[in-house]
């Protein structure tokens, strides 16, 4: 918790506790079953194709979790040599969270539009475009939004919360209140809603940019480096396409010695 918790700092479904997948039942059960009851032609892939991809951000998250631990057990090459205590694992217990938010408005936003989305499988277009809009608008809104979020007012309100964790693990990365995940989903949309919008978006762009948002999340908390120094010495722009572990880690430092 934040050490001043602002407005909209818990999630909706907290009441709900280990129950809270139940939310997501209003659009699983008819989207699957209207791909499975409709014909070939009528079938919506794109749609169906929705909570499948929730469940593999699940299992994504949980090899990293699964093989930061494993690491940490071992006891090599730890950035932060320090104990995960109690405290920050029940802190960070329910980061899917985020993903049942994001499943959510993807259902919400795929059912709001007339016919659904019928996404074709690629669109080399579509990827390209994600990819810089997301080096572009998405990373400068990004470090803007970041910056703010440590002044005083909305850090003591809302960011605090996710720089209690000095040893951090790769859930560590979206370990945020409900408020913050909000903007997240705002900025982080931009190259999905607008490659919709051109209709260029496809299933490939989508899953694709999730899963590298998701791989950069969780390696750039795992407190163990996994990106040799020599490649940075080999690539040297390679510094400002990607942070790491170390630089978190010496980041949450300076923070708080």
């Amino acid at each position: 918790m934040a050490s001043k918790p602002g407005i909209l700092t818990d999630w909706p479904w907290t009441p709900l506790g280990n129950f809270k997948y139940i939310v997501l039942a209003p659009w699983v059960i008819p989207s699957t079953y209207s791909f499975i009851v409709s014909d070939g032609k009528d079938r919506d892939l794109s749609d169906f194709l929705k909570f499948p991809l929730l469940i593999w951000r699940m299992l994504h998250n949980q090899i990293w979790i699964s093989l930061s631990r494993y690491r940490t057990a071992k006891g090599n090459n730890r950035i932060v040599d320090k104990p995960i205590d109690f405290d920050q694992v029940d802190r960070e217990r329910n980061w899917d969270d985020q993903i049942i938010f994001n499943g959510i408005l993807f259902y919400v936003l795929g059912n709001a539009l007339p016919g659904g989305l019928n996404l074709p499988y690629w669109t080399t277009d579509g990827v390209i475009l994600t990819i810089l809009l997301h080096a572009g608008p998405v990373e400068f809104l990004y470090y803007w939004f970041h910056r703010a979020l440590h002044h005083h007012f909305l850090y003591s309100r809302y960011h605090s919360h996710h720089h209690s964790s000095i040893v951090t693990e790769p859930i560590t990365s979206v370990i945020h209140p409900f408020a913050e995940h909000i903007v997240y989903f705002i900025l982080f949309s931009i190259p999905i809603v607008t490659t919709m919008l051109v209709g260029t978006l496809s299933i490939a762009s989508i899953t694709g940019y999730l899963t590298y948002i998701d791989f950069m999340n969780n390696m750039g908390h795992c407190n163990f480096e996994l990106i040799p120094k020599w490649l940075f010495s080999i690539f040297p722009p390679l510094k400002y396409l990607m942070y790491t572990p170390s630089y978190v880690s010496l980041y949450l430092y300076s923070l708080f010695y």
